[in-house]
């Protein structure tokens, strides 16, 4: 971007030399007049004088005539420097308003502020490319958990709505093409606190050349990407994203766990929830006959979960289908009785609606529903706006398109030890699974908890003061489950210990602690702090793993050994 001062010097150049040139022949004349003394005698203003009655006449402001009454001839010739100096001020002060105006220089100008914002950025953030659906749900959330974020949206309209927007944090946004490897360097992709970059905008060639930009601008770069087929997500991952999101695979993949494990649904889906939301109870899909309305991607990831688990598949769709066979499938839009009739939906246990418009997927529920009240229903919400229309028909499970794509993300900047989890808790039974809940949905009285970790290393400050200057009494995984500020135990669960490679799911609290260990932790935001406070203020780890308070300062400790 060019220099703003120089941007402006260059439009406003014919107005200010011409302004000028009024000023130099008002007062070159006024120099030149002549003029008479208080005493009668002929007499010539100096340059000084004549300047300076210029500077306040020509600005309207009006001060007399100094330093001696005009004569008839510099009467005149102020006349005309008067009017000559209305027409130039006029001139620049068009000039100045046509300018503001100008959309090069308001670019100009909020591209300078971006850069200065993203340049005093002091705490972590995260990149944020693309303010659609999900990045708006994904920057609610960050900035509910107190997380700064950068948004680069292509969509003037959408940065807009941004700048509207009441977050806590002043947010830091600019409207440009996300796969400009220049705008990305000063988005701050190469900035000291940046923590990762989110590319979810609409244009999976888009979000490609992010991940292509992120990978050689910031190697080390926490990079998640958002696409629609295996190709480009092939390509993403061979670019070092480090997580790639396929909506589709991830929809059909959670559904067959929901088919297969309801149990380890419902806990891999209140863990993968926003902080603070209602925790959602247990949803049992029937088994037997479905009937798909709509096949597109969305639709054959829900298909194959379906055949999978032994359900029979109808599908109704307006485009043909030779991959299916005459008996699995049915050509219309499936809006009206006949089509859904044909598809059996009178038989049918359940009904999926996954068209790519939110309105003929409730048209299609409400037929169906007509047919046969007892239908066990899913349907696709394609936009977030819709919720209220999605509320008034309460089918059994929504799949909203933009919270699967936050949920992914969220999960992957969160932690990587919950990501961890949620892929070893497939391997648990059902009985597992549901205690797990029963006790997650007690300590936080039926609130989805906050999810974070602790790595016990050299960068730990407990760490280093607990196994290495005061071993004793050693550490151990409950220590962490006392309240460090009273008597007491704090509202959170230890989902996981890792060590290397060896993973302990859901640890007794009498386990004992290893330099290097990571805890996963789920709880409420005191237990939060709390775990902050403790891994800072060694006094507290000390209080919660003895019970006694230790003094603090060398008066009270020598007091206290005296004592003793």
């Amino acid at each position: 971007m060019p220099n703003i001062f120089f941007m402006v010097m260059r439009r406003m150049r014919a107005p200010i030399i011409t302004l000028i040139l009024i000023y130099a022949i008002s007062v070159l004349g006024l120099v030149l007049i002549q003029g008479i003394d208080d005493q009668g005698r002929p007499y010539h203003m100096d340059f000084f004088h004549a300047f300076y009655f210029i500077s306040y006449t020509a600005t309207s402001i009006g001060f007399g005539e100094t330093p001696y009454p005009f004569s008839y001839s510099q009467r005149l010739w102020v006349l005309c420097c008067i009017y000559l100096s209305v027409t130039g001020w006029a001139y620049n002060l068009g000039s100045i308003f046509t300018l503001f105006n100008d959309q090069t220089l308001k670019r100009a100008v909020q591209y300078a502020r971006f850069k200065n914002k993203v340049h005093r950025l002091r705490e972590p953030f995260y990149l944020i490319c693309g303010y659609g659906q999900t990045g708006r749900l994904l920057c609610k959330v960050l900035d509910d958990l107190n997380i700064r974020f950068v948004v680069v949206e292509q969509k003037e309209a959408r940065v807009n709505d941004l700048s509207l927007a009441g977050f806590h944090s002043d947010p830091v946004y600019y409207a440009g093409d996300a796969s400009n490897p220049e705008l990305l360097k000063i988005a701050g992709i190469q900035h000291a606190m940046c923590r990762g970059v989110l590319a979810i905008t609409g244009d999976e060639n888009v979000n490609l050349a992010i991940a292509m930009a992120a990978f050689v601008l910031q190697p080390k770069l926490v990079s998640i990407c958002r696409c629609k087929n295996k190709a480009v997500a092939d390509n993403m991952q061979s670019f070092g994203a480090n997580k790639v999101i396929n909506m589709f695979n991830a929809v059909g993949k959670q559904f067959q766990m929901l088919l297969h494990a309801p149990h380890t649904y419902r806990l891999w889906n209140l863990l993968s929830d926003f902080p603070g939301q209602p925790i959602a109870g247990l949803v049992r899909p029937p088994s037997g006959h479905w009937v798909i309305v709509g096949y597109g991607r969305f639709g054959m990831s829900m298909r194959a979960a379906l055949l999978q688990e032994g359900a029979s598949v109808t599908v109704i769709d307006p485009d043909p289908q030779p991959d299916l066979l005459p008996a699995e499938f049915v050509q219309a839009l499936g809006v009206n009785a006949p089509a859904l009739i044909a598809a059996g939906i009178e038989r049918a246990s359940g009904l999926l609606v996954c068209h790519d418009h939110d309105i003929n997927n409730l048209s299609a529920l409400a037929t169906a529903r007509s047919i046969n009240p007892k239908l066990f229903v899913v349907a696709r919400q394609n936009l977030r706006d819709n919720h209220l229309l999605f509320e008034a028909f309460k089918p059994d499970i929504t799949s909203i398109r933009s919270e699967i794509v936050a949920h992914e993300c969220l999960r992957s900047i969160e932690t990587p030890l919950l990501a961890q989890f949620l892929d070893l808790i497939k391997d648990e039974d059902e009985a597992w699974a549901k205690a797990l809940i029963d006790q997650l949905t007690n300590l936080c009285h039926g609130k989805v908890p906050e999810i974070w970790s602790i790595t016990l290393n050299a960068k730990s400050t407990a760490a280093v003061h607990a196994f290495l200057a005061n071993p004793v009494p050693s550490l151990r995984l409950g220590h962490w489950i006392n309240d460090p500020f009273a008597e007491g135990k704090l509202k959170c669960q230890v989902l996981l210990r890792l060590h290397d490679e060896e993973a302990q799911l859901w640890p007794a609290l009498d386990t004992p602690l290893r330099f290097g260990d990571q805890l996963l932790f789920a709880g409420n935001h005191d237990a939060y702090l709390a775990h902050i406070a403790m891994q800072e203020a060694t006094h507290l780890l000390d209080f919660a793993r003895t019970g006694k308070r230790e003094p603090q300062s060398w008066v009270f400790r020598k007091w206290a050994e005296r004592n003793n």
